[in-house]
């Protein structure tokens, strides 16, 4: 499986891999427990954004802290604000 993922990836653009990950998260998380999901992103996440940041220079690693950040101030406005208690 992993070599079918590995020719499928090399072989699609960007906009189509971003579609495909987008829907293959969505499916996933769909039928997942909250606490599957924790320990599944508590895998995954840190390894993914090791191998994202490792691939940048230090102007690349910034704006993407930015993102991540700004992103993460979205979310927790969103989910944990005094309105969802």
């Amino acid at each position: 499986m992993e070599t079918m993922m590995k020719n499928m990836m090399k072989n699609m653009n960007p906009e189509d891999k971003k579609k495909m990950m987008s829907e293959m998260m969505g499916e996933m998380f769909q039928n997942m427990t909250p606490e599957d999901m924790k320990a599944m992103m508590s895998e995954i996440m840190p390894k993914m954004m090791e191998q994202c940041f490792s691939k940048m220079n230090i102007e690349q690693r910034k704006k993407m802290m930015t993102m991540c950040r700004t992103m993460l101030d979205r979310i927790e406005k969103k989910f944990l604000s005094k309105q969802q208690t």
